[in-house]
C-alpha cells in the first residue's frame, strides 16, 4: 500500500512537467521573433536619427514620424481603406484569374511533349516581356480602371506560376510514373493521383512568386491606368509634393505583400504537410 502511495504521489508530482516544457518552446519563439524585428525597428531608428540631426532631407525622404503622421491622417478620413480595398479586390481577381489559367495550362504543357514543343517558343517570346511593355495595349483594350489593372495584375502572377508548374510535372520522379504503370493505372489516374500531387511543391512555389509579382504589377497599373488603389496613392502623393504619403503608400504595398505571401506560405504547409522537403520556417 505504502508503494501504491509513492507512486501516486510521484505521479502526481511529475504532472506539471508538460507546462514546464513548453517555456523553453515558447521562449525560443519569442526570440525568434525579436530576431525578426532587430533589422526593420534599427533602421527605423536609424532613419529617424537621421532626420532629427539633419543628415537627409525632409523633402526627398520624411522622417518615419511625419510618415506616420500622415498614416493617421489618411487613416481617419477613410482615404486609406478606400484605396487598400480597390487594390486587395484586383490583387485578388488578377491572382485568381493568373492561377486558373496557369495551373491548368502549365499541367498540359508539362504532362505532353507535344503540346511542350508546339508552345515552346511562343513561351520563350511571351515570357521575358515585362509588366510594363503591356501598360499601353491594356489601357486601349480595357480602357482605364479596374479592368486593365486586373488584366496587367494577371499577366505578371501568370508568368511563375505557369513556369514552376511545367517544371513540377516535368521533373516529378519516373520512377513513380512507372511503377503506377505497372500497377495497371491508366494515364488520366497517373496524372491525378501521381503527378499533380508530386508537382504539387513546386506548384505551390509558383503560386507565391506569383503573388509577389501580382503586388509589382498591380502598382505600376494603379499608376498609370487607375483612379484608385495603393499605386494612385502614391502617385497622387508625388503630384501634390506629399513625399510622406509615398512612403505610406509604399509601407502598404509591402505589408499588403507580406500578409498575402505569409498566407500562402501558411496555405502551403496545410497542404503539403506530407512533404518532407518543406522547411518550416520558410
Amino acid at each position: 500500500m505504502s508503494v501504491a502511495v509513492q507512486d501516486g504521489a510521484s505521479s502526481g508530482a511529475d504532472a506539471p512537467a508538460p507546462a514546464r516544457r513548453k517555456a523553453p518552446g515558447l521562449r525560443r519563439r519569442l526570440a525568434t521573433v525579436a530576431v525578426y524585428l532587430v533589422m526593420p525597428v534599427g533602421l527605423l531608428a536609424l532613419w529617424q536619427v537621421a532626420a532629427d540631426l539633419g543628415w537627409i532631407s525632409a523633402y526627398l525622404l520624411p522622417s518615419p514620424s511625419r510618415a506616420a503622421t500622415g498614416f493617421w491622417e489618411i487613416l481617419t478620413d477613410g482615404t486609406l481603406w478606400l484605396h487598400v480595398k480597390a487594390s486587395l479586390f484586383r490583387s485578388i481577381a488578377g491572382f485568381l484569374i493568373a492561377t486558373s489559367i496557369a495551373v491548368p495550362l502549365g499541367v498540359i504543357v508539362g504532362w505532353s511533349p507535344f503540346v511542350r514543343r508546339l508552345s515552346h517558343i511562343t513561351l520563350l517570346l511571351l515570357i521575358p516581356i515585362p509588366i510594363t511593355a503591356w501598360i499601353s495595349i491594356a489601357i486601349v483594350w480595357f480602357g482605364i480602371g479596374d479592368a486593365s489593372a486586373v488584366f496587367l495584375v494577371a499577366l505578371g502572377a501568370a508568368v511563375p506560376i505557369l513556369i514552376n508548374t511545367i517544371h513540377g510535372v516535368e521533373w516529378v520522379e519516373p520512377v513513380y510514373v512507372e511503377a503506377a504503370r505497372m500497377l495497371g493505372t491508366g494515364p488520366r489516374q497517373i496524372l491525378w493521383r501521381v503527378v499533380l500531387p508530386a508537382a504539387l511543391p513546386n506548384i505551390f512555389t509558383g503560386l507565391r512568386l506569383g503573388l509577389r509579382n501580382s503586388w509589382a504589377g498591380l502598382v505600376v497599373a494603379e499608376m498609370i491606368g487607375a483612379k484608385s488603389g495603393v499605386g494612385y496613392l502614391i502617385w497622387d502623393a508625388r503630384l501634390m509634393m506629399r513625399s510622406d504619403l509615398v512612403i505610406v503608400g509604399m509601407m502598404m504595398v509591402g505589408v499588403l505583400g507580406l500578409v498575402s505571401d505569409q498566407t500562402m506560405s501558411w496555405a502551403g504547409r496545410r497542404v503539403l504537410r506530407w512533404h518532407e522537403g518543406l522547411s518550416r520556417n520558410d
